[in-house]
């Protein structure tokens, strides 16, 4: 894939600093990488640090295959007052697994309760007034209210006072990259030729999508990129673990990044079909040839 492509249909993975809103951080990628449209996975608040997958051109599309339902922070949540370690310990307790929360007023959404999933909530340092924590969560986890609902719950207010996202999925922050060094790694290849660390920066949509696969026919791809659907004596192969009702990625016979469809079929039984439709396309990426 060309650097051309990769500002055509590839995923930023940024670094996002404390300040600016996600949607003023994206524009920012738009302009400085001079790309018609980008648009970001899973908002971050102004004063929230950390991973943000900023999707370029035909990626935009893809957006929500890669937003991932597992997300992890590390923050500090400070007590308004201290708290003896083994009352946060079974305080904290309290809020793994299924917990109820009600969206912050700062939020666009509505305030209703609504059920969420804490994977894990790890208590990482406690120093006085201030815990150190990491937390593993479902997408849509306000990790503000949770702070504040573990206050109530101790009998005394808290806060979160500071916040990292440290992953979206298996997106980790060791893969991410400041702003800095994508307008210096954009400047190194357009001035100089050198695309060695823009494709740092940039990667493959496909990259960062986590299903299983079915692999079809050259001629199946085009296809696809024209509006048809996934037929059966157009598959070469479907993963077997593959169940009905999943999501799936579709790629041609030699690794090129068709698109995302849902099986139609578990993956054994989509291998044996000899006609009708297998995979319903939702995001097709291929470009056809003209």
């Amino acid at each position: 894939m060309d650097v051309p492509e990769l500002l055509d249909s590839g995923v930023v993975v940024l670094d996002k600093p404390c300040g600016p809103v996600s949607h003023e951080v994206t524009s920012w990628v738009k302009k400085f990488l001079e790309v018609p449209k980008a648009g970001h996975a899973g908002t971050l608040d102004p004063d929230v640090s950390g991973v943000l997958p900023v999707a370029l051109g035909r990626a935009t599309k893809l957006l929500k295959y890669i937003a991932s339902k597992r997300k992890t922070y590390v923050g500090i949540c400070k007590f308004k007052k201290e708290l003896k370690p083994d009352m946060i310990e079974d305080v904290f307790a309290k809020f793994r697994g299924e917990i109820e929360q009600t969206p912050p007023l700062i939020s666009a959404v509505k305030k209703v309760k609504r059920k969420r999933f804490v994977h894990s909530l790890e208590i990482l340092e406690i120093r006085g007034k201030r815990v150190l924590f990491r937390a593993t969560v479902e997408a849509g986890t306000y990790i503000r209210t949770l702070c504040e609902d573990i206050g109530k719950t101790a009998g005394t207010e808290a806060f979160m006072e500071e916040l990292r996202r440290t992953a979206v999925g298996r997106i980790r922050e060791d893969s991410t990259h400041t702003m800095q060094v994508l307008v210096d790694a954009y400047w190194l290849w357009k001035e100089k030729g050198d695309d060695s660390l823009l494709r740092k920066c940039i990667v493959p949509v496909d990259t960062l999508i986590e299903f299983r696969r079915v692999y079809v026919l050259d001629n199946a791809a085009e296809s696809l990129a024209k509006g048809a659907q996934l037929m059966a004596p157009g598959i070469t192969v479907a993963e077997p673990l593959v169940k009905k009702g999943d999501n799936v990625s579709i790629y041609t016979e030699g690794g090129i990044f068709v698109g995302v469809g849902i099986a139609l079929f578990d993956g054994p039984e989509m291998n044996e079909k000899k006609s009708g439709k297998v995979v319903k396309s939702e995001r097709i990426h291929f470009k056809a040839k003209e």
